[in-house]
């Protein structure tokens, strides 16, 4: 039988024409090489979904010294200790029974946050990748007692004495409110005698030393600083320093001091003591910090205690049981706070509330932290089988949320920057929240050039059961021309300075983060104007515009019954999340071949090399990732 010259050269073009919309997004305008993509390779245990980073359940248990009732006060979580160059990553208020209970996401590479109270700070050990665990709890309070400070030295030498949270490391804080003790730093040689710690003394702004057993405590010349110690040759010792400051009843009052031992600290034991005293000078309550032998290194402590009826005034003590020969505790820096100011009456002082004038609003938070951006990488050929370049759109993210004094998201701004289109593709970009969108204020900080994308009057999209939010249907309109259609992947193109935009989404109403989820939410890249063609993360849920028709099909392996979104047979990703800005490959060039640990990463389920997308010795393969011109 004949066949028609002009059906078979029909034919052979429509397989060109086929070949070319499926091939890497018009990436090669000639025939790619016959050969497998070494990711394919890759033996990717079964519900790994490739996370960079993980949510906690973090609780915190302040001391019942407190009372919450009417201060709800704040609590921090940095990446590290402050003064060690930590990051503030988030932020919260405690209950009425002094209980912080919420959600923290955190690189998985993070194994320790540092979290920060008015009773003390705490470094915190995370469980470790794919550890079972019921989240992390920690105990302020725990070194806390109610003993007068005659009776303390048999509650302190108790072998319960040890704290129970084994992988806390305690410390207490630095305030930047006033000061209301007197020669807190031990400069002046201003000290007056009483015969014990209840003794009465005025409110005059002196340290008063307590006499009991063999003499008093000293001030010494510690180097070029001055200090009060434990007597430092007599065997056996107790007593303190006392100073009255004024208080009223429901004043919260905390105290912090430095302490350090010189020589044999093992029977060494000191406590930091507030007194509530009423007008006959009569102790209402006993609130104290214990510090059993003290190291030889300086370390704060803090006690904080709410006053409680009928108090006129506050006894600030220190106190120490020395029962070594030729060793000592020492004191410095003490400093002393209260009462607290709440100008906008949300129950978080002026001094902890970011908005003090403001009821609305209480605390900024931050994902992934204060001043760190993540990065979002896709590849554009879902449900087909990508090169795993992850360069297709690269969009760099940095979120502030506005929380309330009851921890509820009140708005958020995400700042967000296109730095790459490795595609020819008029892909867009957009989140998907928890929470009924009709509870949206407002969204502003969107750009919409392609006609696709419908919106209801509050910015959020049509059709929609959750909150769905389009923040561009053109990745190149968020960028300038670099006259190819690789911009900022291939480095013998010009570079294109990205832009920096900002997304504003305002709540009628506070929403709960258990509703909405935790930032970075659901992101996702919408392919080639597609309104159906939705790439997420692994692991992620479509919208409810998602075409379900493309489940199943080519390379894409989703099983909504098992829970698998966005995953190939060996289940590779179409999108990554980076907890910091990413370092992405170069045209063409898979990922595992940029980065040395990807696979090892990939393979053991995120347990080893959790942070291979670091710039560390041996990590990177610094000729297979794109890097922008010098400035």
């Amino acid at each position: 039988m004949k066949i028609n010259n002009k059906i078979i050269f029909a034919l052979l073009g429509l397989t060109v024409i086929l070949a070319f919309g499926l091939s890497s997004c018009n990436k090669n305008p000639l025939p790619a090489p016959a050969k497998e993509n070494p990711m394919t390779k890759l033996n990717v245990p079964n519900g790994f979904i490739f996370n960079t980073s993980k949510i906690e359940d973090i609780t915190v248990n302040m001391p019942s010294s407190i009372n919450f009732i009417n201060n709800r006060s704040r609590v921090n979580f940095y990446t590290g200790s402050p003064a060690e160059g930590g990051v503030l990553i988030t932020a919260g208020s405690f209950d009425n029974q002094g209980m912080y209970d919420g959600k923290l996401r955190v690189p998985t590479a993070l194994d320790s946050i540092y979290i920060q109270t008015i009773a003390g700070n705490a470094k915190v050990a995370l469980p470790g990748v794919g550890t079972k665990a019921g989240g992390v709890v920690v105990n302020f309070g725990e070194n806390y007692g109610n003993n007068p400070p005659d009776t303390a030295i048999s509650t302190a030498t108790k072998s319960t004495y040890a704290y129970s949270n084994n992988n806390l490391v305690f410390d207490s804080p630095k305030s930047s409110v006033a000061n209301i003790i007197q020669n807190g730093n031990f400069e002046a040689d201003n000290f007056g005698q009483i015969s014990r710690w209840y003794s009465s003394h005025p409110v005059d702004g002196k340290w008063y030393f307590t006499h009991y057993y063999s003499g008093n405590m000293e001030w010494h010349a510690d180097g070029s600083n001055h200090v009060i110690r434990t007597p430092y040759s007599n065997g056996y010792w107790y007593g303190g320093a006392s100073q009255m400051v004024n208080a009223n009843p429901g004043d919260l009052i905390t105290l912090s001091a430095d302490i350090k031992s010189v020589g044999n600290k093992s029977r060494l034991y000191s406590w930091l003591y507030l007194i509530p005293v009423d007008s006959q000078g009569n102790a209402l309550e006993y609130f104290y910090v214990r510090y059993n032998y003290p190291s030889s290194q300086w370390k704060t402590k803090t006690i904080a205690a709410t006053m409680p009826a009928n108090t006129v005034k506050v006894n600030v003590l220190l106190w120490s049981w020395d029962l070594a020969s030729n060793s000592s505790v020492y004191f410095d820096n003490v400093i002393v706070t209260g009462p607290v100011a709440d100008s906008d009456g949300d129950g978080v002082n002026d001094e902890l509330d970011d908005y003090p004038n403001d009821a609305t609003r209480a605390f900024n938070v931050y994902y992934p932290n204060k001043t760190d951006w993540g990065t979002l990488a896709f590849e554009d050929l879902w449900p087909g089988m990508g090169d795993y370049d992850f360069n297709d759109l690269v969009v760099d993210y940095h979120y502030k949320s506005v929380l309330n004094a009851e921890n509820k998201l009140v708005e958020f701004y995400m700042g967000y920057s296109v730095r790459a289109v490795g595609a020819s593709l008029t892909n867009g970009f957009g989140l998907m929240l928890g929470g009924d969108p009709t509870n949206v204020e407002s969204v502003s900080g969107t750009r919409y050039t392609q006609n696709y994308i419908q919106n209801n009057t509050n910015g959020t999209e049509k059709g929609q059961t959750n909150t769905v939010i389009i923040l561009f249907d053109d990745a190149f309109s968020m960028i300038g021309s670099s006259n190819s259609a690789f911009i900022n992947t291939k480095e013998n193109v010009p570079y294109v300075l990205p832009d920096t935009n900002q997304l504003h989404v305002v709540y009628s109403n506070p929403v709960s983060k258990q509703v909405t989820g935790t930032a970075p939410y659901n992101p996702f890249m919408i392919i080639n104007k597609d309104r159906g063609k939705e790439v997420h993360l692994a692991g992620h849920k479509p919208t409810d515009l998602a075409n379900p028709a493309y489940f199943k099909t080519m390379a894409d392996d989703t099983d909504p019954a098992t829970g698998k979104y966005y995953q190939t047979a060996n289940n590779l990703p179409w999108a990554l999340d980076i907890p910091v800005s990413f370092a992405y490959p170069v045209e063409q060039v898979a990922i595992l071949n940029a980065y040395n640990h990807f696979a090892t990463w990939a393979e053991s389920a995120g347990s080893q090399y959790p942070d291979w997308y670091s710039d560390k010795a041996g990590y990177r393969v610094n000729s297979n990732i794109y890097s922008p011109p010098a400035k």
